[in-house]
């Protein structure tokens, strides 16, 4: 089965390095200690970026994945819309793997060996404005494989060797979240208390008399409601008044403190969910249409993709305010 491709969004800023301000600065501060000219910079910092690898993987800590770059990779810089496009390659990588025709189990074709990686191609793109604080950070991934942590903490570690310190944020543009939550439904509520007191864990059960980090979750399940009735019917109600049950036994009531988790599922099935206070701020998952996929490779279409992330960053700017 094909994979399907997603997307992470992250805003990112940057301050100098050992800092002690809470302003960041503008992306222009950045590129201008690399070069005068502004697409001189852009070119330089994508060599410099291909340089980091020496033709080698970078690893995560763990020794699960790794990621590298190199000139055979597309690397477009358009420094006058102030946005770098680009591709790094990579994947998992620790496990011995036996390599099979799918319709032959018998014969061996070959095996990926602990110090090889069987690598697929991920989509980036930057936008680090010269006259704004805050930037883009888009990292295209697939439905089993991700390296969009092992690629923060690579890029974090690379800025940092021109004086200055990436700091990231997830970020969700306010259409995807709109339209999310119109063509999804509410399918379990979980109340969730921890902190509990010796006298209750001891009514649950002797046996967790002594067990200081007791968590007790209760879920609820088994019913669909649309998104907004049921904010509006349940918001506001006490804790007890919610399920109709009296809890206190569990240490939980209105005096005491315990989160409230609602789970969310959109017409394909995909997931999120939110805590009582914040039930519009979502982050789902984003998934790429198939139109921009390769034909041949079922990866991305380098083309396609840059021009749809185009129309999504676009999106983002509108919505930040930002006017080139």
């Amino acid at each position: 089965m094909a994979q399907n491709l997603k997307l992470e969004i992250f805003k990112i800023a940057i301050k100098k390095r050992n800092s002690r301000s809470k302003e960041f600065l503008n992306f222009k501060d950045l590129f201008k200690s690399i070069g005068e000219e502004k697409e001189e910079a852009y070119l330089q910092f994508i060599s410099d970026y291909r340089g980091l690898f020496d033709g080698k993987f970078k690893t995560d800590g763990k020794g699960t994945k790794s990621i590298s770059t190199t000139n055979d990779n597309n690397f477009t810089p358009r420094s006058t819309q102030n946005i770098i496009d680009g591709e790094i390659f990579g994947g998992s990588i620790g496990n011995l793997e036996t390599i099979y025709d799918l319709n032959n189990a018998i014969e061996e074709k070959g095996k990926i060996g602990l110090d090889q990686i069987a690598s697929v191609p991920f989509f980036v793109k930057l936008w680090t404005p010269f006259d704004h604080n805050s930037g883009i950070l888009m990292i295209q991934s697939y439905s089993d494989y991700t390296v969009s942590e092992l690629f923060k903490i690579v890029l974090r570690k690379f800025i940092t060797g021109y004086g200055f310190t990436l700091v990231y944020s997830p970020f969700t543009p306010k259409d995807i979240k709109d339209q999310y939550l119109k063509n999804s439904h509410v399918y379990e509520m979980k109340i969730i208390k921890d902190n509990i007191s010796r006298g209750k864990r001891k009514i649950i059960n002797p046996i967790f008399a002594d067990e200081k980090n007791l968590k007790i979750t209760v879920t609820v399940s088994g019913f669909k409601h649309n998104v907004t009735d049921f904010w509006s019917k349940l918001k506001g109600q006490g804790i007890n008044k919610l399920i109709g049950a009296n809890l206190e036994d569990l240490d939980i009531s209105e005096q005491n403190g315990y989160d409230l988790k609602a789970y969310y599922k959109d017409e394909d099935g995909h997931l999120a969910n939110v805590g009582i206070n914040k039930t519009l701020d979502i982050t789902p998952t984003i998934f790429l249409p198939d139109e921009i996929k390769s034909n041949e490779t079922h990866h991305y279409d380098y083309v396609k993709i840059k021009k749809f992330t185009d129309g999504i960053l676009n999106k983002i700017k509108r919505e930040i305010g930002y006017k080139n």
